[in-house]
């Protein structure tokens, strides 16, 4: 899991590319999982739900597809002494 974590978490391709090194070592013990997990998510999908790309739009700090919720961080960063 901490493999994993880390993987999705890489705030560059450099350290994309080293993460998922660790995650094939430490998965190794279960190669068909590993060439699932790169087969079926990270090849295909891994601009979806991988910070370093996802991390490309400006939402300052509102990461909720709630409204309301949206509004209220707003308020409280405009409003803010």
């Amino acid at each position: 899991m901490e493999a994993w974590g880390s993987l999705v978490d890489c705030p560059s391709k450099q350290e994309f590319d080293h993460c998922l090194m660790k995650f094939e070592i430490a998965c190794s013990p279960w190669l068909m999982f590993v060439d699932y997990m790169k087969q079926t998510w990270l090849i295909p999908h891994k601009e979806r739900f991988v910070v370093v790309w996802t991390n490309k739009v400006m939402h300052l700090g509102n990461t909720t597809t709630n409204r309301y919720e949206s509004c209220k961080y707003l308020l409280v960063l405009v409003f803010r002494f």
